[in-house]
């Protein structure tokens, strides 16, 4: 009898669903994993991913200020915590912090999308993840956001960290005896050397929040 995978009301055991940033690329992925054994696999150009009820695999796009501006990092988090999914993304772009691995229920692979044998390795990576097993690409481990971390001062790591766990500028500045203007630079300081641009869509003390204790 075959394991059944996923939430209630999903058929996780179902075709995959393939959400590509590059049209391009999600259907050449498409055609691939119906010759690798998924046929009826679906392709949905950059959908959404909210109401997604079977088995993901997920292309972001691979620039840090195109995965932000285009709304990605919400709709990676979006993703139902207990739904199998394989994601193809280059290692510059904070996808992983979006995944929340730790809270995951369902299997998940982290693959990364620049190396030429990745698409090769789609097929199995789904299958493990329909298993309930998760594989992260080492290279995402020390990502861009990791190198962000190390390169805090003693100072910038004591705000982080307040922030970290929901303090607002002015709380920090009370718990460290800083004027709140101090708390200010330290945090631009901080969402700079985090790679966290500046933009509207993205609540940056959110995304650096989860940053944080992903790695600790």
């Amino acid at each position: 009898m075959e394991r059944e995978f996923g939430r209630v009301g999903a058929d996780a055991s179902a075709p995959p669903t393939i959400i590509s940033w590059d049209p391009l690329a999600g259907e050449l992925l498409r055609g691939h994993l119906e010759a690798e054994g998924f046929p009826g696999a679906a392709h949905v150009p950059d959908g959404e991913t909210a109401s997604a009820t079977t088995p993901l695999v997920l292309m972001p796009p691979p620039t840090y200020a195109d995965y932000l501006g285009s709304g990605w990092d919400v709709r990676l988090r979006a993703v139902p915590l207990d739904l199998p999914m394989v994601v193809l993304a280059r290692p510059n772009v904070p996808v992983r912090s979006a995944l929340q691995l730790n809270q995951r229920s369902s299997g998940v692979a982290l693959l990364d999308s620049s190396r030429p044998s990745t698409v090769a390795a789609v097929p199995s990576a789904l299958r493990m993840s329909l298993q309930g097993g998760q594989v992260i690409d080492p290279l995402f481990i020390e990502s861009a956001s990791a190198q962000g971390v190390a390169e805090l001062t003693p100072a910038e790591l004591r705000v982080y960290e307040l922030l970290a766990n929901g303090r607002s500028n002015s709380g920090i500045a009370d718990e460290l005896f800083l004027s709140e203007r101090t708390v200010e630079v330290h945090v631009r300081k901080i969402f700079s050397k985090l790679g966290l641009a500046d933009n509207p869509s993205v609540n940056r003390r959110v995304v650096a929040a989860s940053m944080f204790h992903e790695g600790s």
